[in-house]
């Protein structure tokens, strides 16, 4: 008897162990510890990323440590509900196995999702089981009315029958190829009759055939579940059964309403039903994007609400429009289109977007404001100024001191000051002024169409290849004459000459030829620009008359950046990084004549900097230290920078600069 009681007490402290063991080990991808939540991955990677909810999905900005072999990341969070994923590389988003839940992140697979309590714990949000995180909380819906066209052949591979009398060529997409469009071709049998040959590993699998453009749901598909876009992924499971792979529909899938007829059409996406609305409007809590683009095979939405990804959400053709659904919370939004035409991407905005601002790059992004009112969501332009001008600038400071040895410090004259400012009242229209004093220092006025570009520029060249070494005064001209091609006419300020440019603009490449434009005489100039996939510029400028010369260029990924340029006699180099979770940044120059050369490194943490550079030549050995602090608002450093180092207090300078946006 006391064996027994005895035998029963050891299987219930090991029954006790377990389950303590098991909630411990359960949450092991998120703890909290110290006012901080805590990221772990393993995964053979030179670099992973943290992306998420919490930075709007960047998949660069928050770079994981590895510690022991694990990748880790801690992050200050508030309580509050949080979707996240791991970007392996820079390129592939890979869901934590051991999230605490997960939900459908709209492609076919799930994000990890969890909640962090005010108590400072780390939990399934409600609703959410950890016995559904094994298939992602997915519920598959059989289709009991298909037709047999799936099966597994002779050799093993996975058959999967399409009919269309009308397809030129359809593909099948799904989680077994990363969904991509154009990689999985399917095979013309006969009589409009197409099939897919997979090679599978047992599993579960969700897809959808391509066709001209369209992603529609296998009609005779084992089940179906939610696509994250109010419409139905097909899904199989891939399993091994005596020895052989069979397929069939999930074993989680059940019964639920009446299937209409043997086909099963796509719906549209549950905030579309009924007639597209183009532009922006809001459907059930949720911001729906419709835009038309006849020739685009493609199409992403990207944005500040996805770190600029043009990947991250892809858009459906619904009744002529590209179509997609974002659940956004309020605030002000930026985005752009990302159309896939001829196997590129092109970036457009938004010809409905509720309002506009420059994108850096000579264009411009959509802008909206998310506001709730009344409990409901509302979509707004981006608020303007007193008068109706919407206006952004900056203004720039500079002030130098000097180390005195019966001083300490002297003040050495008025500050430098700079006011920049830009009007946008339209998206034809963009005025800049730069203010130095009271006297206008450069200025630029841009008037434009859906062909005509119009320019005036002052003090500040226009960008045109190799602009810096232009005239930066004078009247630019671009008009469009066919879907890629615009002709450019220029006239320069000069005192006793008329200088001109001219020449054409196809697609990345633009030619110029110039009369006095340049340098004195006749010049030929070159740019090339790609944005995807990687950044690259190309710019060249030679004079015939002297046989001068300018070359640049520039190459940047989503992990670094580097640019240089060369005149003949002075080169310049810079780079940056930020692959090791934090911004790595240096430059120099090189004087082929005199050996004049600087040299500038700087390493930036958080929202501080700290840099060092040297400056030889033949009057000068400088030594420079910088310390800065930097935000979305302001960027303020103190330079400190001394001549001669057996003279500190005689021969160092103080410089103190900033910039503050607004």
């Amino acid at each position: 008897m006391k064996l027994s009681i005895f035998s029963n007490l050891k299987k219930a402290l090991f029954v006790v162990t377990l389950i303590v063991l098991l909630s411990t080990l359960s949450f092991a991808g998120v703890t909290y510890k110290d006012g901080k939540v805590i990221f772990t991955f393993k995964a053979q990677a030179n670099v992973v990323y943290l992306a998420g909810t919490f930075n709007n999905w960047s998949p660069i900005a928050w770079a994981m440590k590895l510690v022991d072999g694990v990748w880790t990341y801690e992050a200050e969070l508030k309580p509050g509900t949080y979707q996240y994923k791991f970007v392996i590389d820079g390129k592939t988003w890979k869901e934590d196995p051991e999230a605490p839940a997960y939900v459908d992140d709209g492609f076919g697979g799930k994000n990890g999702i969890f909640t962090l309590t005010d108590d400072g714990k780390i939990v399934a949000p409600e609703g959410t089981t950890q016995a559904q995180t094994q298939q992602g909380g997915k519920k598959y819906i059989l289709n009991e009315k298909r037709e047999n066209t799936i099966f597994v052949d002779a050799d093993g591979y996975v058959i999967i029958r399409y009919y269309n009398k009308d397809a030129k060529q359809p593909y099948i997409a799904g989680s077994f190829n990363n969904w991509k469009a154009d990689d999985t071709p399917l095979y013309f049998i006969e009589d409009g009759w197409w099939e897919a040959v997979l090679e599978l590993q047992p599993g579960v699998y969700e897809y959808k055939f391509v066709v001209d453009g369209n992603w529609i749901p296998d009609p005779n598909a084992f089940a179906y579940t939610d696509d994250g876009f109010g419409g139905l992924n097909a899904v199989i499971e891939v399993a091994r059964e005596g020895g052989k792979l069979v397929v069939k529909a999930p074993a989680t899938a059940v019964k639920e309403g009446k299937q209409e007829g043997s086909k099963v059409e796509e719906k549209k996406p549950a905030a579309t039903v009924g007639k597209v609305t183009p532009g922006l409007s809001i459907v059930d809590g949720k911001v729906v994007f419709a835009v038309k683009k006849e020739n685009a095979q493609e199409a992403y939405l990207a944005g500040s609400f996805n770190g600029w990804n043009p990947r991250a959400q892809k858009m459906q053709l619904v009744d002529g429009y590209w179509v997609t659904t974002l659940a956004l919370q309020p605030g002000v939004h930026k985005y752009k289109f990302v159309f896939v035409i001829g196997g590129n991407d092109v970036w457009e905005e938004d010809p409905l977007a509720p309002a506009y601002e420059p994108d850096g790059f000579g264009g411009k992004n959509g802008v909206f404001k998310l506001v709730e009112k009344d409990g409901k969501l509302a979509i707004e332009g981006v608020e303007s100024q007193a008068g109706g001008l919407p206006v952004k600038g900056k203004y720039e400071f500079t002030y130098s001191f000097k180390l005195d040895a019966t001083k300490y410090l002297i003040f050495t004259g008025a500050p430098t000051t700079k006011l920049t400012l830009m009007f946008v009242p339209n998206s034809d229209i963009t005025v800049s002024l730069v203010y130095g004093g009271a006297t206008v220092d450069s200025a630029l006025f841009n008037l434009k169409n859906d062909k005509l570009n119009v320019g005036f520029h002052y003090k500040t060249p226009w960008n045109l290849p190799a602009g810096t070494k232009a005239k930066d005064t004078g009247l630019v001209f671009s008009y469009k004459v066919m879907e890629k091609v615009s002709v450019i006419f220029g006239l320069g300020y000069t005192s006793n000459k008329l200088p001109m440019v001219g020449g054409l603009e196809y697609n990345c490449l633009t030619l110029v030829a110039a009369s006095d434009y340049y340098a004195t005489g006749y010049s030929v100039a070159a740019r090339y620009d790609i944005e995807k996939p990687f950044g690259l510029s190309v710019e060249g400028l030679y004079n015939l008359a002297n046989s001068s010369y300018y070359v640049a260029m520039s190459f940047s990924t989503e992990q670094f950046a580097i640019s240089g340029n060369f005149d003949g006699n002075k080169f310049y180099a810079e780079g940056q990084t930020g692959i090791f979770g934090f911004g790595l940044y240096a430059n120099g120059t090189y004087t082929l004549g005199s050996k004049n050369y600087t040299v500038y490194g700087q390493i930036t943490v958080d929202k501080y900097k700290f840099g060092i550079g040297y400056e030889k030549s033949s009057t000068t050995n400088a030594v420079s230290v910088v310390l800065g602090r930097f935000d979305d608002v302001s960027d303020v450093k103190l330079t400190i920078r001394n001549t001669n180092l057996q003279n500190i207090m005689g021969a160092t300078t103080l410089i103190l600069t900033g910039v503050v946006n607004f």
